[in-house]
């Protein structure tokens, strides 16, 4: 109870110092084009900063994302602000959301960058209280591909009948990854990502790297450290 209480007051008062360098960092990949609507739902900043410095640093090439928003413009913003050889293949439920995400990066020529996947949620045979990305969409989309940067962070798992959902990600990336990768785990302080990260580390025989108090990280191979 102490250790959950000592966690809570940081995620309350403290976790914004932990943006403020971050911040400065991706100003300009920020402000380079159009306003990017900031809610409580979006990625933390520092989260994305530890994401643009392993891209950069370690020469990602292949980045795979679960879950489409304002990191998927400002992944994309950096791979053409700093020549990189890199592409995005980005994966959400919404439709809706992936057009908005679509329109922001053709008005700024980015859109041969990121490939958007469309792939609604279907209740899972496998897990319970988990809705899934459809399998009969997903496993066709990305059997082919190889990925040495992975984010997870959708489908939507808030709520109590989609608290595990995020788990099922595994089997759509874990024979898909390159010699030398990094998998980024959003919003570790929560039970179904908690148990996430304990399935990533079982099946990868990885121990995570705490980057924060709400995300983890998990490297194989030659990697240079990107943590903030």
């Amino acid at each position: 109870m102490i250790k959950q209480f000592i966690d809570y007051l940081i995620r309350k008062y403290f976790l914004h110092k932990n943006e403020e360098l971050p911040a400065f960092l991706l100003q300009k990949l920020f402000h380079q084009g159009e306003y990017l609507p900031f809610t409580g739902s979006s990625l933390k900043i520092r989260l994305m900063a530890c994401m643009a410095n392993d891209i950069v640093i370690n020469s990602k090439k292949s980045i795979l994302e679960f879950g489409s928003g304002i990191s998927t413009i400002i992944i994309a913003r950096l791979i053409k602000l700093n020549n990189l050889n890199a592409t995005i293949v980005s994966i959400d439920e919404s439709q809706e959301w992936i057009l908005v995400l679509k329109n922001i990066l053709k008005k700024e020529g980015l859109e041969h960058i990121v490939t958007f996947i469309y792939c609604p949620t279907v209740k899972s045979n496998e897990l319970l209280k988990c809705f899934e990305y459809d399998s009969t969409i997903l496993s066709e989309q990305l059997s082919k591909l190889t990925f040495d940067s992975v984010l997870i962070d959708g489908p939507i798992a808030w709520s109590s009948d989609k608290r595990i959902s995020r788990v099922a990600n595994i089997k759509f990336f874990i024979n898909n990854l390159s010699e030398n990768f990094t998998i980024f785990v959003d919003d570790t302080n929560r039970k179904g990502e908690k148990i996430l990260v304990k399935e990533l580390k079982k099946q990868l025989n990885i121990n995570p790297t705490i980057l924060d108090p709400t995300f983890v990280s998990f490297s194989k191979g030659t990697i240079f450290s990107y943590a903030i």
